[in-house]
């Protein structure tokens, strides 16, 4: 009798326990331990040293990552990310997030305590990410959850100003990769001036080749997402600036928006335009 009285008490008891039980394992598997932003800060160089590319480094240690964010997705040509920047070196950071530039917006000097977070590479672009995935047998990342910005990233201040570093094509390497640089002396081949950046109609992004004067070429690399997909290049020789990424073994530049184009000078003439021909084609003009 008294075990028939008991029976539903005992019974919604277990079945509390279990909802609870299941609530603390998602938590924990998300939190952040007492998150710590006082420990020494780790230079980011020093930071992407840990990576061996083509693996996954999971970070145990509370290291602290400072900089300032250089490029963000207010003009969409970066999804769900943000780049950091100190005066060491660069790195992408993946942020599960919209808009991410209201929080983060370019000049912000944040703190990232990367305990529990993951060293990854894209096509050898190096990114911090929040979890991954192999399940399906490939890598799939996933950036820091938005309900846990605050828990992993802290603001400093969001009036820094960082000025783009200033590189030729011999220069451009690994060592740059996320960082905000400055090539001079560039223009779009003739093939890719007054062409669309990217595919806006279709969400396609394009590599659009960038000419050095002095030889060399770079790939300005644009979303179809991005809001001047539809903009047609310039014709002209001069700056442009722009993040530094790489794929595979491809030089390329992303652009934050148009503004960053300064190509109003004349085009390349004389030697220098024969020096920007591919080999082959300057031994038929000899």
């Amino acid at each position: 009798m008294y075990t028939k009285k008991l029976l539903p008490i005992i019974t919604f008891l277990l079945s509390a326990t279990i909802l609870m039980s299941a609530a603390c394992l998602k938590q924990a598997a998300n939190a952040v331990v007492n998150p710590n932003f006082s420990d020494s800060v780790i230079s980011i160089k020093n930071f992407r040293n840990l990576h061996t590319m083509g693996m996954v480094e999971y970070i145990a240690q509370p290291l602290i990552i400072e900089g300032t964010v250089v490029a963000n997705d207010e003009h969409d040509n970066f999804y769900k990310s943000i780049c950091l920047q100190d005066n060491t070196g660069g790195i992408i950071v993946q942020l599960d997030g919209l808009s991410l530039y209201q929080t983060y917006p370019v000049g912000s000097k944040i703190k990232i305590n990367t305990k529990s977070l993951f060293l990854s590479d894209y096509r050898r672009m190096l990114q911090l990410v929040g979890s991954i995935d192999t399940s399906a047998g490939n890598l799939v990342t996933t950036g820091i959850p938005s309900p846990l910005f605050a828990k992993f990233i802290k603001i400093v201040n969001d009036n820094s100003i960082i000025h783009p570093i200033m590189v030729g094509y011999k220069n451009l390497g690994d060592s740059l990769q996320g960082r905000l640089i400055q090539i001079n002396a560039v223009e779009f081949s003739a093939l890719d001036t007054a062409q669309n950046y990217a595919d806006k109609k279709n969400k396609i992004g394009i590599s659009r080749s960038l000419k050095f004067c002095t030889g060399g070429t770079i790939y300005v690399r644009t979303s179809g997402y991005a809001d001047f997909a539809g903009v047609k290049t310039p014709s002209g020789n001069g700056i442009v600036i722009g993040i530094y990424s790489v794929y595979n073994n491809e030089k390329q530049l992303l652009l934050r928006d148009t503004s960053d184009i300064l190509l109003t000078g004349k085009r390349c003439t004389g030697a220098a335009w024969l020096q920007n021909l591919p080999k082959l084609a300057t031994k038929t003009l000899n």
